[in-house]
């Protein structure tokens, strides 16, 4: 996955588009990085990469 499947998006837009945020995430794997004032507030990712990243951490 490269840089551009990365998204920075504040989360008042977010908020306002979250069907089309949860489907790009979903749908085309864009890891969206929620931010306020243009620090990031967390990271929306799909449910693959979230199994992913609990598996390499050694989580169940």
């Amino acid at each position: 996955m490269s840089e551009s499947d990365e998204l920075r998006m504040g989360v008042s837009e977010a908020r306002a588009n979250l069907t089309e945020v949860i489907a790009r995430t979903r749908l085309l794997g864009v890891r969206v990085i929620l931010t306020r004032r243009d620090k990031p507030q967390a990271v929306l990712v799909s449910p693959e990469w979230y199994e992913r990243a609990r598996a390499a951490l050694g989580e169940s």
